[in-house]
């Protein structure tokens, strides 16, 4: 069986740019349409993905620490690197930064591979780095990808604290 985890990566305080002000009737659609896209995305996990949330969450879970929600910018990102990793057949980070739009002061993240969603996770465990992303109370929200490459099960945690 391989397992292989990344050395899990941080970035902190370092936002985007603030958003360019907008009158109000379109501030309100844009907030909108922001919902409504968080809500589907939240909504719209694949099985194999929510099985990792579920793993992150209930790691946390068992040492104290409240669950993490779904935040948009991460969950499409992570998805989009655990593909990327999955037909590269390769791991590595991602520039931490791409593809957030939303303000933020921390990011970090997670990349690993293995034979099954429940072998990476305990792999991430294992390992204090890892280990100390998951279980960090910085975080307000994460993403989670997967994909597949033959046996091959790629998982992407991705923590962000939105700011």
């Amino acid at each position: 069986m391989s397992l292989k985890i990344f050395r899990p990566t941080v970035e902190k305080e370092h936002m985007a740019a603030p958003p360019t002000p907008r009158p109000a009737r379109r501030s309100a659609v844009v907030v909108v349409a922001l919902a409504a896209t968080i809500l589907l995305l939240t909504g719209c996990l694949n099985s194999s993905q929510s099985q990792v949330q579920s793993e992150l969450n209930n790691d946390r879970q068992a040492y104290g620490r409240r669950s993490l929600s779904i935040q948009s910018d991460a969950q499409a990102k992570a998805q989009a690197w655990a593909e990327r990793l999955a037909r590269e057949n390769r791991l590595y980070h991602s520039n931490l930064s791409d593809g957030i739009r939303t303000r933020w002061c921390s990011l970090g993240e997670n990349v690993g591979y293995g034979s099954s969603i429940a072998a990476v996770q305990d792999s991430y465990m294992a390992s204090s780095g890892h280990r100390a992303n998951i279980l960090s109370t910085t975080w307000n929200g994460v993403g989670v990808g997967y994909a597949r490459n033959g046996n091959r099960v790629f998982t992407v945690q991705f923590f962000i604290k939105t700011c």
